[in-house]
């Protein structure tokens, strides 16, 4: 008398194809996981009870739901939970990078727009580093003149 329960063991996908070879079973449990799609079919797994794949989103024989029929490459994949509005999912990658740049953006210049103080003292500052290059310009080719005079 072999037993296989693997109720409540936080399963998510398919029922593995693999299952289709278990003939040996006198018992078999998978409620309330997250299983999804059609239960293989032409195996031992249709002699169980419904109860046996309760709390899941199962179709097929031995539970009273059919599975939808789609036929075609662009047939959707029922074993996934959010494959039926693929098409309306957010890109929140795109979302979080308009967000970043946005927020960094208004982070730097906001201040340097609005606020007086703040927009001298850095056009200062960029005043000082200009002038400061120039002086590190003007010294390297000086002292490169030398060499070579």
């Amino acid at each position: 008398m072999e037993r296989l329960d693997l109720s409540m063991n936080h399963l998510s996908g398919k029922i593995p194809a693999s299952f289709t070879g278990l003939n040996f079973l006198s018992s078999f449990n998978v409620s309330y996981n997250n299983l999804g799609g059609r239960i293989p079919s032409g195996t031992q797994l249709q002699s169980f009870n419904a109860s046996a794949f309760e709390g899941n989103q199962l179709c097929g024989a031995p539970l009273p739901n059919k599975c939808q029929t789609t036929e075609g490459a662009d047939a959707p994949d029922m074993s996934t939970p959010d494959a039926d509005n693929k098409e309306h999912q957010i890109p929140w990658f795109y979302v979080s990078v308009a967000l970043g740049y946005i927020t960094g953006f208004w982070g730097v210049c906001g201040p340097l727009v609005l606020m007086r103080k703040w927009r001298c003292a850095y056009y200062h500052f960029l005043d000082k580093v200009q002038d400061s290059f120039h002086v590190m310009i003007a010294e390297c080719m000086a002292s490169m003149r030398r060499k070579f005079v």
